[in-house]
């Protein structure tokens, strides 16, 4: 009885292996499997801004000059090969991390990324680009050369699909990511990838349609202002008087939410400014702390402070609704480290002590560490 029961939990372990591994060459790869979820969704960290008594606002027709008195819909034609407008020369050491990259990216966080790295954000982006998405599913192969080991894989993924998520906040539906990946001795020899989504293939295309739309109209639009300064006020003054500050669903913490769905926290206006202000070429990147998101713009070979949720405050314990500008504000617009901000309580805070504004050591996934930050202005832009 003993042997017998010895044999079959032999036989067992055996067809266990031969469906867990597989071979190459002479040597067994096992196969393991990893979920990850973006932080962002793991938490409501919502932290809102409310001020006390009014607003001071920009100038007294401030409604005139507001790019919204065009509220109509554009027609949008932006060309399709519009890039960030990279300067030559560099004002800063930091700044040498920009590359050229493909259409409206900067791509600030990919050059960063090891050769290893940037073929799991190359892959994933090459599936996320397409007007229509086809699969949430890649496969690298005959990695051994890297040899990257079974202790790194992790960090590694998670740096190169974290970098592409902040890099490209257009890409939305991305809420989470399975690796499945197989060893060959002591390296891994193939990863799979799969995006997991809180909506179905269909849907992402049905709304990154609308997605697209909406951004390329705000683009356009803006594109009419004269100079870089009023086009990005035009898109700060949009997002501000068309999303209504609001936390709770899925929806609510990316792009989709806040330039379609018309609501969203601080992540959905972060990221429609970032996604909207590279298509009419300025450098935008998204920064967190451990509660908030918001922007850093780089203009005139100078990184300034934009925070769009901020500027969109509850006024005695109000939230304005969508189409409701009168709650507008500029104070986090084009500032810098220094600039001096009244708080609600009445005092002068720099910017830098205003609120959390201490970076996360990670973007996206707590693994993904070990990424450099632009250096800020002291001052506010001067036009």
């Amino acid at each position: 009885m003993k042997n017998f029961i010895f044999v079959t939990l032999v036989v067992l372990i055996q067809l266990f292996l031969a469906v867990e591994s597989r071979a190459v060459g002479k040597e067994v790869s096992v196969i393991y499997e990893v979920d990850v979820g973006l932080e962002k969704y793991k938490d409501d960290k919502k932290e809102e801004f409310e001020f006390e008594g009014e607003v001071d606002t920009p100038d007294e027709n401030i409604f005139k000059r507001m790019a919204l008195e065009d509220d109509e819909e554009f027609d949008a034609e932006l060309d399709d090969d519009v890039v960030d407008e990279i300067p030559l020369e560099y004002g800063n050491e930091e700044d040498k991390l920009f590359k050229r990259g493909s259409i409206s990216s900067s791509e600030y966080f990919r050059s960063q990324l090891s050769t290893f790295e940037r073929k799991i954000y190359d892959s994933l982006n090459n599936i996320s680009k397409p007007n229509k998405i086809s699969k949430l599913t890649y496969t690298l192969s005959k990695l051994k050369s890297s040899k990257v080991k079974k202790a790194n894989i992790l960090k590694y993924s998670s740096r190169g699909i974290g970098a592409l998520v902040r890099d490209h906040p257009e890409y939305w539906w991305i809420k989470q990511y399975k690796i499945k990946y197989g060893m060959s001795g002591s390296y891994i020899d193939y990863v799979t990838v799969q995006i997991k989504s809180a909506y179905s293939i269909s849907n992402i295309n049905s709304y990154n349609t609308k997605v697209k739309s909406k951004a390329k109209s705000i683009a356009t639009a803006a594109k009419k202002k004269s100079g870089t300064y009023n086009r990005l006020l035009y898109i700060h003054d949009y997002l501000v008087k068309y999303v209504k500050y609001t936390s709770g669903g899925d929806y609510t913490y990316n792009v989709y939410g806040a330039l379609v769905k018309n609501a969203s926290a601080c992540e959905g206006y972060a990221e429609s400014f970032a996604y909207i202000a590279r298509l009419i070429s300025v450098p935008t990147i998204c920064v967190t702390s451990k509660t908030h998101k918001w922007n850093y713009v780089y203009l005139s070979s100078k990184w300034y402070v934009v925070d769009v949720t901020y500027d969109d405050p509850k006024i005695n314990k109000k939230n304005f609704d969508s189409g409701d500008s009168s709650n507008l504000s500029r104070k986090f617009f084009l500032i810098g480290k220094n600039t001096v901000v009244k708080s609600k309580n009445g005092k002068n805070l720099t910017y830098t002590t205003y609120s959390n504004r201490d970076l996360t050591s990670y973007l996206e996934f707590t693994d993904a560490t070990g990424f450099k930050y632009p250096t800020l202005s002291t001052t506010a832009y001067k036009q």
